[in-house]
């Protein structure tokens, strides 16, 4: 008669570890490389409200290797305008969003930049010229100064992540899971007034 003990302790092994790394996956491992919104500014011009921001983006070594190998990324910029309410919701006067998409021409060595709404692409020697180039947003328009009530506090809201939706789908279990592939910013904020 065989003995139970060995099989047990094996079993419950094997479930300490699967454990402890399912506990290590929750709490979450912060990447070295993260994004992070560096200055956010607002102005009116000619009547239009316009924001301008600094993004420092920094991919994981993970998301540069899938980038290399063929994996496109796409990175969302939101952009939204509030108007705070003390005694219910705020009121959402603008929502907008860009996205782009992040591709590597191995054949050419070249990273491509692309405006996903308008199909507008650039390309770059390096990803560093790249990432520099996203994160320089110039003149963004929001809404028009006539459609601002005078003397009203407005919230804008910027932040920006990489879309892990729009990777393809073996891929996608692996980034909703992991560290390496939950690259976002925290939200900037910033008060307006017309």
């Amino acid at each position: 008669m065989g003995s139970i003990m060995p099989a047990w302790t094996s079993a419950s092994r094997r479930v300490a570890l699967l454990t402890a790394l399912l506990g290590l996956a929750a709490v979450g491992i912060n990447p070295a490389a993260a994004f992070s919104v560096a200055s956010l500014d607002e102005r009116f011009d000619n009547g239009l409200l316009m924001v301008d921001a600094r993004v420092d983006y920094a991919l994981t070594a993970t998301a540069i290797e899938g980038l290399e190998s063929g994996v496109d990324l796409v990175i969302t910029q939101r952009l939204s305008l509030e108007r705070p309410r003390w005694w219910w919701r705020d009121v959402q006067v603008v929502d907008q969003q860009r996205r782009y998409r992040l591709a590597y021409h191995a054949i050419s060595r070249r990273y491509v930049l692309n405006r996903l709404a308008s199909g507008e692409s650039r390309s770059y020697r390096s990803l560093d010229a790249l990432l520099t180039r996203l994160g320089r947003i110039e003149a963004w328009p929001v809404i028009g100064r006539d459609r601002l009530e005078d003397g009203q506090t407005y919230r804008l809201r910027f932040d920006t992540e990489l879309d892990a939706d729009a990777l393809p789908r073996l891929l996608r279990t692996v980034a909703w899971t992991s560290a390496d592939w939950q690259l976002r910013s925290e939200p900037r904020t910033l008060e307006v007034q017309p």
